[in-house]
């Protein structure tokens, strides 16, 4: 198994201008090639013997758990990769399929090269023909083919000419192989087919370095998974096996530096976290959210989704809830930590309580995803990581009341903010968390627990999302609630830090192809991408549109 060393990524500021491009002054001329590969999982160049690869990442900003986004498939990837945007903007949401894109509004980068730079060779040797024919029919060479092989040959061809400023080259076999015999580290015709990919950027690398003005060149090279896989092989689109992908942007002006989401700065509007710490000084910390005349407040029918990772406790501190914790008889709901698991308590104003566990531990280090479904005459049900993983039948009538008489909604705390077991709050992170004033179907738990940006998906419950905190804010103590409720948290107490959940992205690719052919990005594109390089004096924000 290889090492890597981990640093802490310098994230410098992007102007965002209007206009041409502008080009930097540079004593070598600029140019780049972009490997796209469809299949490879997270985990896989740390296991294969890869010393093409591993070459490029002596070189790199880099991260072997980049976010290829949801949902996880090689047209959606390609598309993310080459607009620079997700897929709630660009479109492009179906396997194998680039139906309902929205390139005419978001183009690809090698569009964007040729209308600023029209000077600038580029050519594009894919396997799959639509990114030729909607994505990058500016190049000046394209070429399809059925093989790796053949793409390979054409690719070190282009390569060869003098007058080459951009290859974009797309390999898929260990897509192919992992959808046959699953995207499995133990399947050695995968660990064959990712070890065959490193022979080929072996190769390209030495094309390049051969070529007559190579000294007189500032070349990087890009080297990214469009989506990852399942170990059946059977897509999902969502899983984290899918959307985690390695992303290896190489060159002399990259920071040479593994990307690590812990240790870097947060970005504006990225996928961040809030992790609440314990206070050395015995202080607070939590987030509190006020519910008083709002339908987050006795709920008869409620879905609490949020994603954690719990830190190190002690008894039974409230992760999330808004009643006395002192008594589970009290009125109010608390999800808590249960020794190594959680569960739910649930009462209401006559003392009829239920206590729910999920006996599957949640302080192993992991990231998990948290449900529970309440419907107070029926039944209540808890999820973990997707999974139902306990139930029980409920015997409250019409009438019962389950409204705590406290006004607040709490993260790390119960509603009274002042709890003491395992005091002086729950320490862990949290990520995503959502409230529904319904109850979800266990697929729709499943189909949508990785999803991203749910005020603007196709979430058959949204119209019943009462709080949707994305912990993407990077100042200040108000926590934004993105359901439209405005239902905005404010985070009390000294102990909490903010960080990427994801170090880098797919869309950060396009931003930094752009960067190395020394040309400035129009704020009015919507780029989602942030610049890597260290000796740009720029740093390009996320523009909504």
């Amino acid at each position: 198994m290889k090492s890597f060393f981990k640093y802490s990524r310098l994230m410098l500021t992007v102007c965002l201008m209007t206009g041409q491009f502008a080009y930097a002054q540079t004593g070598k001329s600029k140019k780049i090639l972009v490997i796209g590969v469809d299949g490879i999982i997270n985990s896989a160049i740390d296991y294969a013997s890869t010393p093409g690869i591993d070459k490029l990442t002596a070189d790199a900003s880099y991260s072997m758990n980049g976010y290829g986004g949801i949902p996880a498939y090689a047209s959606s990837g390609w598309a993310t990769m080459l607009t620079g945007v997700s897929s709630d903007k660009h479109g492009v949401t179906i396997n194998k399929s680039f139906a309902g894109n929205k390139f005419a509004q978001y183009p690809s980068v090698v569009s964007r090269i040729k209308s600023g730079a029209p000077a600038i060779v580029l050519a594009s040797v894919v396997r799959t023909p639509e990114i030729n024919t909607l994505l990058n029919q500016a190049a000046d060479h394209k070429f399809q083919f059925g093989s790796d092989e053949d793409v390979y040959k054409k690719s070190v061809e282009m390569l060869k000419l003098p007058e080459m400023g951009a290859v974009f080259l797309q390999f898929s076999s260990p897509s192919e192989v992992g959808a046959d015999v699953g995207y499995q580290l133990r399947q050695a015709r995968y660990i064959l087919a990712i070890q065959k990919i490193d022979e080929y950027v072996a190769g390209l690398q030495a094309a390049i370095q051969s070529r007559s003005g190579y000294a007189n060149e500032d070349w990087d090279i890009f080297f990214v998974s469009t989506h990852g896989g399942t170990e059946s092989g059977v897509p999902q689109s969502t899983s984290p096996e899918e959307v985690n992908v390695p992303i290896i942007l190489s060159g002399g002006e990259l920071d040479n530096k593994e990307l690590v989401g812990a240790a870097l700065p947060p970005r504006e509007n990225a996928d961040n976290i809030l992790t609440i710490n314990k206070a050395a000084s015995g202080d607070r910390t939590y987030v509190r959210i006020p519910i008083k005349g709002t339908a987050l407040q006795g709920m008869n029918k409620f879905t609490i989704e949020t994603w954690i990772k719990a830190g190190a406790n002690s008894s039974d501190p409230s992760i999330i809830g808004d009643k006395n914790w002192d008594s589970g008889g009290l009125p109010g709901f608390t999800i808590c930590r249960s020794g190594s698991n959680w569960k739910i308590n649930i009462a209401n104003n006559k003392s009829e309580r239920y206590d729910v566990g999920s006996g599957k531990t949640i302080e192993d280090g992991n990231w998990h995803h948290l449900a529970v479904t309440f419907d107070k005459t029926k039944s209540i049900k808890i999820y973990q990581d997707g999974e139902k993983v306990a139930e029980s039948v409920l015997t409250y009538k019409d009438g019962d009341n389950m409204a705590s008489p406290f006004d607040y909604l709490c993260l790390a705390q119960d509603g009274t903010q002042t709890y003491s077991g395992g005091a002086p709050n729950w320490a862990g992170s949290f990520n995503e968390v959502r409230i529904w004033t319904d109850v979800l179907s266990t697929e729709t738990i499943q189909k949508y627990m990785y999803l991203r940006n749910i005020e603007s998906s196709n979430h058959p419950n949204r119209t019943a999302l009462n709080l949707y905190l994305k912990m993407d804010d990077v100042r200040g103590t108000v926590v934004r609630d993105y359901s439209g409720k405005g239902n905005n948290g404010e985070l009390v107490g000294a102990a909490s830090e903010r960080h990427p959940y994801y170090p880098i992205g797919l869309t950060d690719v396009s931003v930094n192809i752009l960067g190395h052919m020394g040309m400035r990005v129009d704020g009015s594109w919507g780029l989602e991408g942030s610049v890597l390089k260290s000796n740009v004096p720029f740093r390009l924000f996320k523009v909504n549109n």
